[in-house]
């Protein structure tokens, strides 16, 4: 018996003109939901030219999203029919049978009609369905394209009854049918008028043109997909993406199988030792601190200096440090406090393993022969150091031969993280002269730290010219290469070459920064990583790095392009001037791998997963060293 309180929705799917080619078809879908007192909904705007016909997997999306919000969902091609015989949809799916599917002509299970009941049972089955985008397939479940197949094969793991034909009747022009589907052997029988007719032609003009995009990678298309669901979605009938995402991440990131497998007991507390309030200085731990919560709860994650040097470290305690230098907020110790540092350090670690990023090559230049003894104390007590990238260790370990039993010191892999979440509050919009210019604008952003980065900028400037090309930067630079006095004349003089503003930015103004830009030059030498590179790619800005370590792997794993020779001024220039010749075409497939990469690996639970990889890890390897040590 259906109940009255319950909420169900119709919808269908009519981008690329499908609801005008059928729009007699879809007008019985608005008479069948008047009928029983059903909301109805025609999801119209077009997909993203990026995926072609594989838009329609936002299908399986909105299924979802109306399933979290909704009873009762039916879901309905715009080329089928209701008839007036039709029943109420709770008489082809109750909470005891929540999903409804009818085999089309072939044999197997047609997605043109989809019933579902909202039970934990359905919305694990459609979880799965989205997330099986771009998995691959048995021929026997194959149709060739689309989320079909994957339907077809979840109905079999999942043991699903097909409804009679009657509710989805693909191929028999004499049944007595509720729901008359106009596809395969039935599309001759549909009668177009003279506008679905014309509406039609475009449809298969389109679709003989999408063919070509076939060869686009789509297996972790998901962001784009967002940006089609965020604009088509109304959201009094589905549920947002970030809720829909939310459920169905882990589903996504097969990684999150070994972390079953290996998950640490949560009787574990990792204590994170950096400041991580509502504000941060660096986006970089807020996305671990948010990633574990999220893979390992929020009561076992603890942040803050002081944890180091007053916690009672104990058996099932983990600390992570990210930079020594936060130890001593930024500050040059004194004699006593490198004494005090590395006696904590060799206390912790008679309890507890200890993990240290490695970030940079060397700590900051001010602390001068401190630093020696302070990585000595990492090697001697550190039981894992986490890498951004492989091609970062084996340069770690040669730049730090000397520290002695560094090299021994076992090592993870973990991601760096997206920094757009971080970006969305509070917003300023930031105003320069400079970011009026028609001309394409380079962005040099972050802190300069060498007389030879900044030399270079300005001669890749020099090399490009000013004709068609500005050089910005924006960012802070070390005081022993510009003196003080200088950075601000240059700030408030500028005679229309390259503008300098050498002072750190606000992060509520980054983002109206980067929107203003055409791109961004990294002039890192002899670095390990470049947070720049990661704030570039989570604000979809091209991104040009130097060839040296994780710069150059990670930016290969996106694009393989866009990696000059490093300290190579005229080979950055000529990479800059070769992105630039391109069409639109490629540089939206460039957009489009950077959201790729950012959502399949710069995700918070992605970093929080690989974190608790490693931190198992390194508990393996405290172990295995208490058990030697005996």
């Amino acid at each position: 018996m259906y109940d009255m309180k319950s909420k169900t929705l119709v919808f269908s799917l009519g981008q690329y003109e499908y609801d005008k080619a059928f729009a007699s078809a879809v007008n019985t879908h608005k008479k069948y939901s008047e009928r029983f007192g059903y909301s109805y909904c025609c999801v119209s705007e077009d997909g993203n030219s990026l995926l072609g016909r594989e838009n329609i997997w936002i299908k399986t999306l909105l299924f979802y999203g109306a399933l979290l919000k909704n009873d009762y969902v039916l879901y309905v091609d715009t080329d089928v029919e209701f008839k007036e015989i039709c029943p109420p949809v709770t008489e082809a799916v109750s909470r005891d049978c929540p999903i409804g599917v009818v085999e089309g002509h072939s044999g197997r299970v047609n997605a043109g009609v989809i019933f579902a009941a909202q039970t934990p049972y359905s919305l694990k089955f459609f979880a799965q369905w989205v997330a099986s985008l771009g998995k691959p397939l048995e021929p026997r479940h194959d149709v060739g394209w689309g989320e079909n197949g994957h339907l077809i094969r979840l109905v079999e793991v999942f043991g699903i009854e097909p409804l009679e034909t009657r509710w989805n009747n693909t191929f028999d022009p004499d049944l007595d049918d509720y729901l008359r589907h106009y596809t395969g052997p039935l599309r001759s029988e549909y009668e177009f008028n003279s506008e679905e007719k014309v509406a039609w032609n475009n449809i298969l003009k389109t679709h003989s043109a999408s063919k070509a995009q076939d060869n686009i990678d789509i297996i972790t298309s998901l962001y784009v997909l967002k940006e089609v669901y965020s604009r088509s979605a109304p959201s009094e009938y589905f549920a947002s993406f970030d809720e829909c995402w939310e459920h169905v991440r882990e589903l996504v990131f097969t990684a999150g199988i070994e972390a079953r497998t290996n998950n640490l007991s949560k009787d574990h507390q990792i204590y994170i030792a950096e400041e991580i309030g509502s504000t941060v200085p660096n986006a970089y731990v807020a996305t671990l601190r948010d990633g574990l919560r999220r893979v390992h709860g929020a009561e076992n994650i603890k942040t803050g200096v002081s944890h180091f040097w007053e916690h009672p470290f104990a058996e099932n305690d983990i600390l992570h440090i990210e930079w020594i230098e936060s130890l001593f907020n930024w500050k040059v110790p004194s004699e006593e406090q490198v004494v005090q540092y590395e006696a904590r350090m060799k206390e912790i670690a008679q309890t507890s393993p200890i993990v240290y990023t490695a970030h940079n090559f060397d700590l900051m230049p001010t602390y001068g022969d401190m630093r020696v003894r302070m990585m000595q104390a990492v090697a001697d007590n550190a039981t894992l150091i986490c890498h951004l990238s492989n091609a970062n260790i084996a340069a770690y370990k040669e730049h730090h031969s000397s520290i002695r039993g560094l090299d021994k010191v076992a090592t993870s892999i973990v991601p760096h993280g997206d920094y757009q979440p971080y970006f969305r509050e509070n917003l300023v919009d930031y105003e320069d002269p400079a970011l009026l210019s028609e001309k394409i604008k380079i962005l040099i952003f972050g802190h300069i730290r060498t007389e030879a980065e900044l030399q270079f900028c300005l001669e890749t400037g020099e090399c490009l010219g000013e004709d068609r090309f500005q050089l910005i930067f924006m960012g802070p630079v070390n005081t022993d290469v510009i003196h003080w006095r200088v950075r601000q004349h240059l700030r408030d003089e500028w005679d229309g070459g390259p503008r300098r503003v050498h002072y750190k930015v606000p992060d509520e103004q980054v983002v109206s920064l980067f929107s203003q830009v055409d791109c961004v030059l990294i002039p890192r030498i002899n670095r390990l990583n470049s947070g720049v590179q990661f704030v570039a790619y989570s604000l979809l800005k091209p991104v040009f790095v130097p060839a040296q370590h994780s710069m150059e792997e990670i930016q290969n794993k996106i694009a393989g392009c866009s990696v000059y020779s490093v300290g190579n001024a005229k080979h950055a220039a000529q990479l800059i001037e070769e992105y630039f010749k391109h069409d639109i075409a490629n540089r939206l497939t460039h957009e489009y791998l950077t959201n790729d990469f950012n959502y399949a690996q710069q995700d918070s639970y992605v970093v929080g997963l690989s974190h608790l990889i490693a931190y198992k890890h390194s508990i393996d390897c405290y172990n295995n060293k208490v058990k030697g040590a005996l």
